[in-house]
């Protein structure tokens, strides 16, 4: 199970951190669906408090998340209950 969790979060934090990564070529950052008007995306030039904002909650989730895999691979961590 180390395994298993270790590359799906690796996949998962890696996959944030190229998001924010991409996001500073493009100038926008996705943050989910936004109802019928399909998804919510902050621009940098139009909302810079929520892109940057968005952008540190992505950085910080995706090394914390790639940390983790790393723990769990090096069998340093615990995996997550599947109760």
């Amino acid at each position: 199970m180390h395994i298993v969790q270790g590359l799906l979060f690796l996949f998962f934090g890696l996959g944030l951190l190229v998001v924010d990564y991409r996001s500073l070529s493009l100038g926008w950052l996705p943050c989910g669906p936004n109802g019928l008007k399909g998804r919510l995306e902050f621009h940098r030039k139009e909302q810079p408090l929520g892109y940057w904002l968005m952008f540190a909650v992505y950085g910080v989730s995706g090394v914390l998340l790639t940390v983790f895999a790393i723990r769990l691979l090096a069998g340093a961590a615990e995996p997550l209950p599947l109760n």
